[in-house]
């Protein structure tokens, strides 16, 4: 929403300058660090409603501080980064970055990508206050209590990232529904194609390793090949 605060850290001046230039044009507020440390006391302080952060910085890398960062906060963060390999952006998603976005860049496609997360965020912040602090979900082995934002696996308390929990909550919510690729990246990131599919793959990788009991040969969240995931245990009646 315009007035928003993005806060962007890089230490090279002249993209925190060109990526607030369009910001500013769409009415967004904006703030640049050029080290992690300015990054963590400005998130602290100003409380941005998202962050563009990139990976090479002069006192710490970029997915140290993506972790350190998710300690104290839940908003969006988004990489901006020279280092594109595909290794690198699973490193990045998997430290709590909730997209990636290589150099050279289009700052029109940066832009339209903090919309997506800022607008995705949203919703699921509306979603989340419509319900009951009764909420539960479970299925014979694993227990998603809403309200606590508290997972269980067959009664053992998980730690799931923010996404990881919501992305968990809608197959739960969809149980034994086939929930293509589009839909996932829509519902919980707010993409509006599915040409960025690494995302979730990563995002389902590291789920399966917490709640499967045998990662490499799921049997609760299961691949449909072609054309997306469904959480596949019966979910039991409150």
């Amino acid at each position: 929403m315009p007035g928003e605060l993005i806060l962007t850290v890089d230490d090279e001046v002249r993209i925190g300058e060109l990526v607030g230039m369009y910001l500013s044009k769409d009415g967004f507020r904006h703030l640049n660090a050029t080290t992690g440390k300015q990054a963590i006391e400005l998130t602290e302080n100003e409380q941005p409603s998202l962050i563009v952060l990139d990976v090479l910085l002069p006192d710490m890398e970029g997915y140290e501080l993506c972790a350190r960062l998710r300690q104290t906060t839940d908003v969006p963060i988004v990489f901006l980064t020279c280092k594109d390999t595909e290794i690198d952006k699973v490193v990045g998603l998997s430290v709590g970055a909730d997209d990636y976005v290589s150099k050279p860049f289009s700052p029109i496609e940066l832009i339209a990508r903090i919309k997506a997360q800022l607008r995705r965020n949203r919703i699921v912040s509306h979603r989340q206050a419509d319900i009951t602090p009764s909420s539960v979900i479970s299925s014979a082995h694993v227990e998603l209590r809403i309200d606590a934002h508290e997972v269980y696996v067959e009664g053992k308390r998980i730690e799931l990232s923010t996404k990881e929990f919501q992305l968990l909550a809608y197959l739960m919510q969809n149980a034994r529904q086939v929930l293509t690729t589009e839909r996932l990246l829509s519902h919980i990131w707010g993409y509006e194609s599915s040409l960025d599919t690494k995302t979730l793959q990563v995002h389902i990788g590291h789920l399966r390793k917490k709640i499967e009991q045998v990662p490499s040969t799921p049997s609760r969240i299961i691949t449909i090949r072609g054309i997306g995931y469904k959480f596949d245990e019966p979910i039991k009646e409150h």
